[in-house]
């Protein structure tokens, strides 16, 4: 007598295979969401950056393709900045106008005309406070840093994901502080309570929206920055910030060519460090940078963006010495004073007429003695110069 079957129709088919991110546990799928996207080749890819103020609006816009499987990147960046946007916080931001990077093994490159500078990471010290801008522009998550790439893997789901027609999903998310202020630069500092409150429960949760495709690829991010703002410093004037990361374009070909290594030079053999430039002295702005920190030195009788007409050199100890503004405050009646007495000359190309900026940073170190007693020292070196052209608006 034959066998007989007792299987079911269509028994035989394989299983569907599982979901590489909307069949993980809930918890885990921006996380897989992260892998997926990684594994994707070349994407285009857009940031957006929106800081809001009573006097309009600072837009910084980033747009390029970032090819994930090379870990190479190619984008350019354009800031605008309304004229009434408040001043003090319009000096923290990066240099009005547009600038063009490249990301190649994890080493990031600017353009200077027809050529490109390359700035390598360093340890600590003063080409490494001058450099930290552009060092987080060599992404950990995506080639290109500094986005909200950077804030998806931390995220987590609140709730479950709306399922879309397309078969792509939306998931709403919170982000703990600490991982959100990888978008804000140079505004990203905090007030000294931030690490004591931030971390406390929902108080240090921030709110988040990321958008899937049907393979669970990132297609964009949202995330409302503004609750940040009671614990930042020096922002008076900002009303809200806002970030957007949007990727598209999945698996096409590149349209931009990397840097040729025949026209890329080593930033620290062609720029010099604004605390090395003698008074006197002018120098071009460098690109890429959000501080003069490092400047190229050209003759007065050229084009110049600046002329150093002082340096100041802080030293504080005691109990002073642990307000970290002690320093630049110092700087600052320095500066003044060597205003007053530098040459006419080399004031009288000052944009605006009769102002000047001061730039640095100060060091601080302490320790216990053996007696007991605490020992505490700030040190600055801090630059004293006139602007001689007009910003980028």
């Amino acid at each position: 007598m034959g066998a007989v079957s007792c299987g079911t129709p269509g028994s035989d088919a394989p299983p569907k295979p599982a979901h590489p991110v909307f069949d993980a546990e809930q918890s885990m799928q921006l996380l897989k969401a992260r892998e997926v996207t990684r594994q994707s080749g070349l994407a285009r890819f857009t940031s957006t950056l929106v800081v809001g103020s009573a006097g309009g609006d600072a837009v910084e816009t980033t747009r390029g393709e970032q090819d994930f499987g090379r870990g190479t990147a190619y984008a350019e960046r354009t800031l605008s900045v309304p004229e009434d946007f408040p001043d003090g916080v319009a000096r923290q931001l990066e240099e009005p106008g547009k600038e063009t990077f490249a990301v190649v093994a994890r080493e990031v490159l600017v353009r200077d005309g027809a050529a490109w500078l390359r700035f390598r990471p360093t340890g600590v010290g003063p080409l490494s406070d001058a450099t930290r801008s552009l060092r987080r522009l060599a992404g950990e998550t995506a080639p290109y840093g500094g986005t909200l790439a950077e804030v998806i893997a931390s995220a987590r789901p609140q709730g479950r994901p709306s399922a879309r027609e397309d078969g792509g999903r939306d998931y709403r998310a919170s982000v703990p502080g600490g991982v959100a202020t990888a978008v804000l630069g140079k505004l990203g500092r905090m007030t000294g309570d931030w690490n004591s409150e931030a971390g406390k429960g929902r108080n240090g949760m921030f709110p988040m929206e990321v958008r899937l495709d049907a393979r669970g690829r990132v297609t964009r991010a949202t995330m409302d920055l503004t609750p940040l703002l009671r614990y930042m410093r020096d922002l008076d004037g900002v009303r809200t910030i806002r970030a957007t990361y949007e990727l598209s374009g999945y698996g096409a070909r590149a349209t931009r060519t990397l840097p040729d290594p025949s026209t890329v030079e080593d930033a620290t053999k062609t720029l010099t460090l604004i605390g090395e430039v003698a008074p006197g002295d002018c120098a071009l702005f460098a690109p890429g940078l959000a501080s003069a920190a490092m400047v190229r030195t050209v003759s007065c009788a050229r084009k110049h963006d600046l002329r150093v007409f002082g340096q100041a050199l802080v030293g504080i100890q005691g109990s002073r010495a642990v307000d970290e503004g002690a320093a630049r405050e110092d700087a600052v009646v320095s500066c003044r004073e060597q205003f007053r007495e530098a040459p006419e000359e080399w004031l009288r190309e000052a944009v605006p007429a009769g102002r000047y900026r001061v730039t640095g940073g100060s060091r601080f170190t302490g320790h216990i003695g053996a007696s007991g007693k605490s020992h505490s020292r700030l040190r600055g070196q801090f630059t004293c110069y006139v602007r001689t052209s007009e910003p980028a608006s």
